[in-house]
C-alpha cells in the first residue's frame, strides 16, 4: 500500500512514524548521491551537468559544477569534498570554504567512479568497467590498489585500516589489507552488491539480483541517466566479526539500491522501486520508515541526527524530521475480488483511535469512475461503499501512538456460471498396431469446462436417441461426479445414434438461492456394440470376392491375410470404404498348392468379423 506519515513493520504493524520533509532540486532530474558537510550542510551529487547542491536549512544551491554526465558518488575530508562522475571517470576536489573545484585524478581506463572512501591518507576510488579499485594521493596521483578482474566495483566501505570492495558481474565482497592484498568475504547470490555498510565489525551488504546487467553507458544522454532499471530481486545480509553471513530481508519484487547505519547501529536501506527508505533490524524485523512519490532512493546519509535521503526520476532530497507526522495516513493497495462482489464487515485490531474509509469501482486503478471515499468508521461495521470488483480502504491514525495489527474486509463475489464448451468421446488409442481397433461397450465421454470461480462443480449426466424426446438420466442421484469424465457402459443399450447432455452446477459451493446450472448437449453419438456380417467368400479366378455389412456402419476397415501371415489392407469394388455395405473382390497372387485365404472387416465401432476359405 502506501504510506503518508507512517510506518509499517515486516510483522504488519502499522504505526505513526517520522515526518519527512521534501526539498526540490530544481534543474536537476536525478540526485544520486548525499554527503554531510563538518557544518551540518547537505552536499547533493545529480545528473545533467553534474551539479553538486548544497542545502542549508531551507536554503539550496548551486556549489559546484563538474560538467559530467552524474556525479555518482561523494566523500568529504579535511575540508575537501571529493566527487566521482561518469561517464569520463573523473574525479573532482571541491574546497568546502569557497566552493572551488579542480579535477584531482582521471585513474586510468575508468569510465565511471561509483564509490568514494577517505582514510585520512588517501582516497579510494570503486571504478567501472574495468573492475579497479584506485587510491589516490593529495596530489592527484591514482594507483591501482586492487583490481577485482569483475566489471565494476561498485561499492567501497571502510573499518579501520579494513576497506570493503563490491562488485558486479559476480556479487562478490573482498576485504582488502593492503595494496594488491585482498581476500573474499563471501559469493553472494546474484549479480551485483549495491550496498556496504559497517557498523561495530558487522557488516551490511546489499546484493542484488538483476534481471539482466544494468545499461551502463558512456553516452551524455539525460535518459541514460535518468531511467531506472527493471527491478530485480534485492537482498540484504550481515556479515559479523566471526565471518558469519546472515540474511536479514529478501524482496522477489525489488532491488535495493545502497544502506547505511545510523550512529545507533539501525541500518536503512534504500529501494530501486517504490520509492522507500526501509529499516532492517538485526532481528529480522523490516519496517517501512519512509514512502516516497518518487520511483527510486538512491543514496542515503543517516550520520547524523536527522536521516536524509535522495532520489531518482525527480531529483529531490527528503529530511527525517524529529517529530512524528501529524496526519499519519495508511492505504491499501488496491483489492482485487476478481468479479462484482458485495461487501461486508470491515473489521480491524488495534490500538489507540483510528478510523477508516473505503471506495470501490470496476476499473483496475482508481480514477474518476470510483466512488468517493466513504464516511469514515472509528468502529467496525459494514462497509459503507457499494458493491463493486475492487475496494480500496485507508486509515488514518489519531493519536501518536495508535497502532493497526490487522484488518479484514469481507466480501461475496457474485456467483458465476460454469461453463461447458464441448461434450464428446475422449480421444483413446483403440487396439494394437498390428491389429484391429478393439470392440468396446463403454464410451469414454469428456466434456470441456470453463470454471471462472473454482467452485466446486457437480455433474449429472443424461440421454436420449437421436430421435427420441425423451431423457434418461446415466447414473443414479447418489452418484456424486465432480470430474468432466465419464466412462459410459452402453452394453444394455440398442445400437444407434445417441445425444448425451451434461448439466454442470455449483450446488457443493452455494446456498440453493445462489445456485447456477448449465447444460450442453452432445451431438449424436454412435452406439454399435455388434460386428458386421462377412458373407461367404471365394476365390474366382485370382481374386477373392465377397460382401460384409453392417447394421449401422460405415465399414471402415478391410484387411486380407494369406496363410496367417500379416494383415494387409484392402479395398472394396468401388475403391472406398464409405457405406454400410461393401463388395469386395480382393486380387492375389498365390503359389500353386493348398492355402487359406482370410479376410478381415472393422466397422466405425471397431467392432470386427473374419471369415476364411480354402484353395486346393
Amino acid at each position: 500500500g502506501e504510506l503518508e506519515g507512517t510506518m509499517v513493520w515486516s510483522t504488519g504493524q502499522v504505526v505513526v512514524g517520522a515526518q519527512v520533509a521534501r526539498v526540490a532540486l530544481d534543474g536537476a532530474s536525478v540526485a544520486s548521491s548525499v554527503v554531510r558537510g563538518p557544518d551540518g550542510a547537505l552536499y547533493v551529487g545529480t545528473a545533467e551537468a553534474g551539479k553538486i547542491f548544497r542545502v542549508r536549512g531551507e536554503s539550496v544551491e548551486v556549489f559546484a559544477e563538474t560538467g559530467q554526465l552524474l556525479v555518482a558518488s561523494m566523500t568529504i575530508a579535511e575540508g575537501t569534498l571529493y566527487a566521482g562522475t561518469l561517464p569520463e571517470g573523473r574525479i573532482f576536489a571541491v574546497t568546502l570554504s569557497d566552493g572551488s573545484i579542480r579535477e584531482l585524478a582521471r585513474p586510468e581506463g575508468a569510465e565511471h567512479v561509483w564509490a568514494l572512501v577517505h582514510d585520512g591518507r588517501q582516497l579510494f576510488a570503486g571504478t567501472g568497467p574495468e573492475g579497479k579499485v584506485f587510491a589516490i594521493d593529495a596530489r592527484g596521483n591514482a594507483s591501482v590498489y586492487y583490481d577485482a578482474d569483475e566489471g565494476h566495483v561498485l561499492s567501497l566501505a571502510r573499518d579501520g585500516d579494513v576497506l570493503y570492495a563490491g562488485t558486479n558481474d559476480d556479487a562478490i565482497v573482498y576485504r582488502l589489507r593492503g595494496a594488491g592484498r585482498a581476500e573474499i568475504v563471501h559469493d553472494f547470490p546474484g549479480n551485483e552488491i549495491t550496498g556496504l555498510a559497517v557498523h561495530q565489525g558487522s557488516l551490511a551488504v546489499i546484493a542484488n539480483e538483476m534481471p539482466a546487467p544494468r545499461p551502463i553507458t558512456t553516452k551524455t544522454s539525460r535518459s541514460s541517466a535518468s531511467e531506472p532499471p527493471r527491478p530485480g530481486k534485492g537482498r540484504v545480509y550481515r556479515v559479523d566479526t566471526e565471518g558469519r553471513v546472515e540474511r536479514l530481508h529478501h524482496d522477489d519484487g525489488m532491488h535495493f539500491t545502497g544502506a547505511a547505519f545510523a550512529a545507533n547501529g539501525a541500518l536503512y536501506v534504500g529501494t530501486g522501486k517504490d520509492g522507500r527508505v526501509l529499516r532492517v533490524g538485526n532481528d529480522g524485523r523490516v519496517a517501512t520508515f519512509a514512502d516516497v512519490d518518487e520511483r527510486q532512493v538512491l543514496a542515503l546519509e543517516v550520520s547524523g541526527d536527522r536521516p536524509v535521503f535522495v532520489t531518482g526520476d525527480s531529483a529531490a532530497l527528503y529530511r527525517v524530521m524529529p517529530e512524528r507526522a501529524t496526519e499519519a495516513f495508511w492505504t491499501s493497495k488496491v483489492l482485487d475480488a476478481e468479479f462484482s462482489a458485495r461487501f461486508g464487515q470491515l473489521a480491524w485490531r488495534g490500538d489507540g483511535r483510528v478510523q477508516f474509509q473505503t471506495r470501490t469501482g470496476n476499473g483496475a486503478e482508481p480514477d474518476g469512475t470510483w466512488t468517493e471515499w466513504s464516511q469514515p468508521m472509528t468502529t467496525p461495521g459494514p462497509i459503507r461503499s457499494p458493491g463493486a470488483r475492487y475496494l480500496q480502504i485507508r486509515a488514518k491514525l489519531l493519536e501518536p501512538n495508535a497502532v493497526i495489527r490487522a484488518v479484514q474486509a469481507y466480501y461475496l463475489p457474485q456467483n458465476q456460471r460454469t461453463a461447458i464448451a464441448h461434450v464428446g468421446l475422449k480421444a483413446t488409442k483403440r487396439g494394437s498396431d498390428d491389429g484391429p481397433p478393439d470392440p468396446r461397450t463403454t464410451l469414454d465421454l469428456s466434456w470441456d469446462v470453463n470454471n471462472p470461480d473454482d467452485d466446486a462443480v457437480r455433474y449429472r449426466l443424461r440421454y436420449r436417441a437421436e430421435a427420441q424426446d425423451v431423457w434418461r438420466a446415466m447414473f443414479r442421484e447418489d452418484v456424486r461426479l465432480t470430474k468432466n469424465e465419464y466412462r459410459w457402459d452402453t452394453s444394455g443399450l440398442p445400437d444407434g445414434w445417441y445425444v448425451v447432455e451434461v448439466e454442470a452446477s455449483d450446488e457443493l459451493a452455494n446456498p440453493a438461492p445462489n445456485v447456477l446450472r448449465t447444460k450442453r448437449a452432445s451431438e449424436p453419438l454412435l452406439i454399435d456394440n455388434h460386428p458386421p456380417v462377412m458373407e461367404g467368400i471365394v476365390l474366382r479366378g485370382d481374386r477373392v470376392v465377397g460382401r460384409v455389412v453392417d447394421t449401422l456402419g460405415p465399414i471402415a476397415l478391410l484387411e486380407i491375410a494369406i496363410d496367417g501371415g500379416e494383415w494387409l489392407p484392402a479395398f472394396p469394388e468401388d475403391g472406398m470404404l464409405d457405406t454400410r455395405d461393401e463388395r469386395f473382390a480382393i486380387p492375389v497372387q498365390l503359389e500353386p498348392g493348398p492355402h487359406v485365404i482370410a479376410v478381415r472387416a472393422t466397422d466405425a465401432a471397431g467392432n470386427t468379423v473374419s471369415a476364411e476359405t480354402m484353395t486346393r
